[in-house]
């Protein structure tokens, strides 16, 4: 029995299930009561830790021996989303192995850097852009919290910004997975739907199996939320603007191409597709094949058939995010890197 069984049968990540076997903060009442469940009914019992090997020594004086998470652009809040606190889980392990603490810190002014850097009660922060901020306002951003403190960016989307670390998903790779999974089903009629089409990380995701789609021959239709035709300006020239999902998906629905393979952008999107996808008469699995993305278990869950879901490695996100940092604090002045994780596919249960 492994943690990961208990991770399935509960519906959760395995982060999640490390936080509550350990008493974590973060995690909803119920989904403490669902993980203590699914221990009890598996009979698991927790691996005694091993104690850790001794680290090597680093170069690292650190002032408070704190590490901050700070959101920019949302409250705190925002790291409930289901991968987000995937991303947060593996920040704690990090801070955990580094034998230092994590404080919490929110900008919902991108303008004004958090107390916590102004007033250095941290040694550096790790830090959670919204997609609402304009791209424009990035380096800003950045470079008036590092006047304070060290930063590294998590997650978002890969580009380059003067001065800051940045550890995030390949999101081209996540693009070109879908593509690959859909062809391998045998889907000639291809399709990218997204609710957020303005996101800078939705964008290269769509951009990238567009791309993928193009090139195999297999030109796609982008069917985007919005209520003008700008939106679409990003997408090429088969794109499909509508005022919902609902609109998009009837769209989907009057179409005579089908089955069509469709690359959903996030499980947080699918689960809103799946039953505008029933009420429009269409089977998952038949009519439509669906590949989505993020790997959030308590969303995919719900969803019959469970669809084919990407794991973009938030945990490992995270966990790197803390190394970068330290790194960063033992040499403040050595050249920004992006560092991308390797996204994988996760098939749903029962299936190769």
């Amino acid at each position: 029995m492994s943690i990961v069984e208990v991770a399935k049968a509960a519906g959760v990540s395995t982060a999640t299930v490390s936080r509550v076997l350990n008493n974590l903060p973060g995690v909803r009442p119920e989904t403490i009561a669902q993980v203590r469940a699914a221990v009890s009914e598996l009979s698991y019992t927790p691996q005694r830790t091993r104690t850790p090997k001794k680290r090597p020594a680093r170069n690292v004086k650190f002032g408070t021996g704190n590490i901050a998470i700070v959101t920019i652009g949302h409250d705190r809040s925002w790291l409930e989303i289901p991968v987000l606190a995937s991303v947060v889980g593996g920040v704690m392990r990090g801070v955990t192995a580094a034998e230092l603490s994590l404080m919490f810190g929110e900008m919902q002014d991108p303008t004004k850097p958090s107390p916590l850097l102004i007033n250095r009660q941290v040694d550096g922060a790790i830090v959670f852009l919204s997609s609402e901020v304009p791209i424009a306002e990035y380096e800003a951003t950045f470079k008036a919290m590092q006047r304070h403190v060290p930063v590294v960016w998590a997650m978002g989307m890969e580009m380059a910004v003067s001065g800051v670390d940045h550890v995030t998903p390949d999101n081209v790779g996540v693009g070109h997975l879908a593509y690959t999974y859909l062809r391998k089903l045998g889907c000639e009629h291809l399709g990218f739907v997204t609710a957020n089409p303005h996101w800078p990380l939705i964008r290269l995701r769509g951009q990238s199996f567009m791309n993928c789609a193009l090139d195999g021959g297999f030109p796609p239709t982008m069917y985007l939320v919005g209520n003008n035709d700008q939106v679409g300006d990003a997408y090429g020239r088969r794109v499909v603007v509508g005022e919902s999902l609902d609109a998009l998906i009837e769209n989907i629905a009057r179409s005579k191409a089908q089955p069509v393979g469709l690359f959903v952008a996030t499980d947080h999107t699918t689960s809103h597709v799946y039953p505008l996808l029933a009420k429009h008469g269409l089977l998952v699995g038949k009519d439509v094949h669906i590949v989505s993305c993020d790997n959030e278990m308590a969303r995919l869950a719900g969803m019959h058939p469970r669809p084919a879901s990407i794991d973009i490695g938030a945990e490992e996100i995270g966990y790197r995010a803390v190394n970068r940092l330290l790194n960063r604090i033992e040499r403040p002045n050595g050249p920004p890197l992006i560092i991308q994780v390797t996204p994988r596919l996760q098939m749903p249960p029962g299936t190769d």
